[in-house]
C-alpha cells in the first residue's frame, strides 16, 4: 500500500540570486537573536565574520529565522552557497512551482533542488550570504572558483568524517544546520514534524563513534551508534539497524546529514521506538553484490554481534539504504531474505522480486520523496504480491530532505512493527468476508477473529496464528456447508493462510 506521509543526485534549476552580506544591528535583534548548531558573537554595528553557520530569530524572514552563513577562504574569487532548500508544494503537489526560499508560506516544503546563491565578498577572505530557513536539519555545501565537482565542507561546522571514508571531490560535502520551528510564521504540521531531526537541549543522548575493523588485510571503519544508557550486560540484547549510504556518500553520512544519533535520541525521549545500536557501512568493502556482500555477511555483523550487546535473531535485525544503498538493500534482500527481518529501499526504485525465495517472511518499506526521481514505483511496489510491503512518500527530493524523514518514519512507524505490515492484509480479508452473502452471525464471527488477530500481532504472534487457524477452519465449514463458494473460501483461506505462513516463519 502507498502511503504520503509528512514527516546519482540531480539537481533542479539553480536560483541565481545576489548574496548579501546582513548587518546585525540594533539591542532588540541581538537580545532575540537564537543561534542553532554553532555558538558565535554577533557584532552590532558590522557584519558578522563568525565563521560557519548562525541560525538568527527573524521576525523580517518568511521562517521566522534567517541563516547567515560565513566562509573563510582567502585565495578564493568567487564561492557559490549551495543547499538543498529550494521549495515545493506538499499542500498542493499538483502546483508545478519551485519556490525560493524567500518565497515561504505554510504548506511548502523543502524538495525543489539546491538553491545556488554567489555569496558576497566581505574582505579579508571572508564571504557572506543570508537566507531564511525553515524547521529541521538543513543541508548546504560551496562550490569555490565555480568547481561545481568539489562539494566543499564548512570548515566551522563540519560533519565527522570516517577515516577510511571519500575525500576530495570524491565525496559530497553534505553540511548540516539545525533551525527551530516558527509556530506563527511556518505554521504547517509537516514542518513541525521536523523538528525530530534538531538537538533537544534536554535529550538523553546516545554515542557515536567509527570503529575499526578488519576486512581481509585492511583496517577499515563502521559508524556506531549506542543508544542513550547503552547496558553491554542488559539481559534483553538490543536489536540493530544497518544504514547504507548512497552514491559520493560513505558510512559517514547517515551519522551527520542523516542525522541518525539525533532522530534516535528524539525517538527514544518521546517513547516512539525501541532502543538499537545503528551501523553505518561502507559500499566499497561489503564485498561483490552477487555474491550477497559477503564481507557484510561473514565479517561486519559477526563483529557488531560478539562486540555489543545485541540480538543475533534476524527478526531482530534492519537494513536500509538510500539511493545507491537502496540498491544494496534490494540485492540482499533478494540474494537472502531471511538475513534481515525488516529491511527499507529508498529513493531507488523497484529491485526486489516477487519471485525471490523466502520473500515472505521480511517485511520491507519502500519510500522516497514525492519530488525525488528514485521514487518507487507504487505499481511496481503493489506486483510484490509476495512481500508483505508498504510504500510511502514524504516531501522531498533526491536528497536529505527525503531521507531523514524516511528514516524518522521507518524507525518510528515501522520497525519491529509487524502489524505496521500486516494490518492492510487483514483488512483486504475482512472486505472479502463483507463481499460475501454470509448471514450476520457468520459475517461477525469471522470478523471478529480477524479483529482479534490483528490486536495480538505486536505482543503475541502464536495467538495471532491460532486465532487465524480458527478463521481458516471456519471458513472451510461454511464451504462444506454451502455457504461460501470454492472460490471465495479459497482466497478467504490462502489470504490468512499467508500471515500465518509469515508469521510461523518468524517465531
Amino acid at each position: 500500500m502507498s502511503r504520503e506521509t509528512s514527516g546519482g543526485t540531480t539537481r533542479s534549476p539553480r536560483a541565481r540570486a545576489r548574496g548579501r552580506a546582513s548587518k546585525i544591528v540594533g539591542s532588540l535583534v541581538l537580545a532575540s537573536a537564537m543561534v542553532v548548531g554553532l555558538s558565535v558573537s554577533a557584532q552590532a554595528d558590522d557584519v558578522n565574520l563568525t565563521p560557519g553557520p548562525t541560525i538568527i530569530k527573524d521576525p523580517t524572514s518568511p521562517t521566522g529565522y534567517t541563516g547567515h552563513f560565513v566562509y573563510y577562504n582567502p585565495t578564493a574569487t568567487s564561492v557559490r552557497f549551495d543547499a538543498d532548500i529550494l521549495l515545493r508544494n506538499w499542500a498542493d503537489t499538483t502546483d508545478p512551482t519551485v519556490y525560493q526560499p524567500q518565497q515561504y508560506k505554510p504548506g511548502l516544503m523543502r524538495g525543489g533542488g539546491a538553491y545556488d546563491v554567489q555569496m558576497t565578498n566581505a574582505g579579508n577572505g571572508y564571504w557572506v550570504t543570508d537566507v531564511p530557513l525553515a524547521a529541521g536539519a538543513n543541508q548546504y555545501w560551496f562550490y569555490v572558483d565555480n568547481d561545481t565537482s568539489n562539494w566543499i565542507t564548512d570548515p566551522a561546522n563540519s560533519p565527522i568524517y570516517a577515516p577510511d571514508g571519500l575525500t576530495g571531490s570524491a565525496r559530497r560535502a553534505f553540511n548540516k544546520v539545525f533551525v527551530p520551528y516558527d509556530a506563527a510564521k511556518q505554521n504547517y504540521a509537516p514542518l513541525a514534524a521536523r523538528q525530530i531531526e534538531n538537538v533537544r537541549a534536554d535529550s538523553a543522548k546516545g554515542t557515536w563513534s567509527y570503529v575499526p575493523v578488519q576486512i581481509g588485510t585492511t583496517t577499515r571503519t563502521i559508524g556506531v551508534y549506542l543508544p542513550p544508557g547503552y547496558d553491554p550486560n542488559r539481559a534483553t540484547p538490543y536489536k540493530t539497524i544497518y544504514m547504507q549510504h548512497g552514491s559520493g556518500q560513505d558510512q559517514s553520512d547517515w551519522m551527520n546529514m542523516g542525522d541518525v544519533p539525533v532522530i534516535m535520541d528524539n525517538l527514544l525521549q518521546d517513547g516512539l521506538t525501541q532502543p538499537a545500536v545503528v551501523v553505518t557501512t561502507n559500499t566499497n568493502y561489503l564485498g561483490s553484490a552477487s555474491q550477497g556482500y559477503p564481507n557484510l555477511r561473514n565479517i561486519i555483523l559477526p563483529f557488531v554481534e560478539s562486540h555489543y550487546n545485541v540480538s543475533t535473531n534476524a527478526m531482530d535485525r534492519a537494513f536500509a539504504g538510500l539511493s545507491a544503498g537502496a540498491g544494496v538493500t534490494s540485492n540482499l534482500v533478494n540474494f537472502d531474505a531471511t538475513k534481515f527481518g525488516y529491511y527499507g529501499v529508498f529513493s531507488g526504485g523497484v529491485g526486489v522480486r516477487n519471485t525471490t525465495t523466502n520473500v515472505n517472511v521480511p517485511y520491507i518499506l519502500f519510500g522516497g520523496g514525492k519530488w525525488d526521481f528514485g521514487l518507487p514505483n507504487p505499481a511496481q511496489v503493489a506486483a510484490l504480491t509476495n512481500t508483505f510491503s508498504e510504500n510511502v512518500v514524504v516531501a522531498g527530493a533526491h536528497d536529505f530532505n527525503t531521507w531523514d524523514q524516511m528514516f524518522t518514519t521507518f524507525a518510528r512507524d515501522y520497525l519491529w512493527h509487524p502489524e505496521a505490515f500486516l494490518g492492510d492484509k487483514i483488512d483486504a480479508i475482512k472486505a472479502g468476508v463483507a463481499g460475501t452473502s454470509l448471514n450476520s452471525g457468520n459475517l461477525n464471527a469471522l470478523t471478529v477473529k480477524l479483529d482479534q488477530a490483528y490486536k495480538l500481532i505486536p505482543k503475541d504472534p502464536s495467538g495471532t496464528i491460532e486465532v487465524l487457524n480458527g478463521f481458516i477452519a471456519q471458513v472451510d465449514n461454511l464451504r462444506a456447508a454451502g455457504k461460501l463458494t470454492d472460490d471465495q473460501a479459497t482466497s478467504l483461506g490462502s489470504s490468512a493462510q499467508r500471515i500465518v505462513d509469515n508469521l510461523t516463519a518468524r517465531l
